[in-house]
């Protein structure tokens, strides 16, 4: 078996994200096209019509997107991929509790982001700094 990039002892809450988000897309995606479907927006907002609920809707989609552009972003920019994930997160979470109020799933997803964002400040590894073994590859 491959190794893992990150170890799983240290960066517990990194894998605790992953896996908190992979439960999160297995439960919509069974209930979605093996069960009675899903309204994902309705876990979220308690309009009283269409209108209301596309404009909902338009900001949990816009909560989400920001989330990957952030993430993306962030990468790009060469932070750390553990922070850049855990400030996505955070973002994504505390931008709909903002807008909707909080639900466990959005406060546990909050928490673990700050855990993580505060796991990789403490280690001075905000930022990736590519080491020379990582570098040096070479094409025969």
């Amino acid at each position: 078996m491959k190794e893992l990039r990150y170890d799983l002892s240290k960066d517990w809450a990194f894998y605790l994200l992953i896996i908190g988000y992979l439960y999160l897309i297995l439960n919509m995606t069974l209930r979605l096209w093996f069960g009675d479907g899903i309204n994902i927006f309705a876990t979220y907002s308690a309009a009283a019509s269409p209108a209301e609920m596309l404009i909902d809707a338009n900001k949990v989609y816009w909560s989400k997107t920001c989330f990957l552009f952030l993430t993306l972003l962030l990468y790009f920019l060469n932070f750390d991929y553990r922070f850049a994930a855990g400030f996505g997160a955070t973002f994504w979470s505390v931008s709909l509790i903002v807008m909707f109020g909080p639900s466990p799933v959005l406060i546990s997803v909050a928490l673990v982001g700050l855990v993580l964002l505060v796991q990789q400040v403490l280690r001075k590894q905000v930022f990736f700094l590519y080491k020379q073994d990582r570098v040096n590859t070479t094409i025969s």
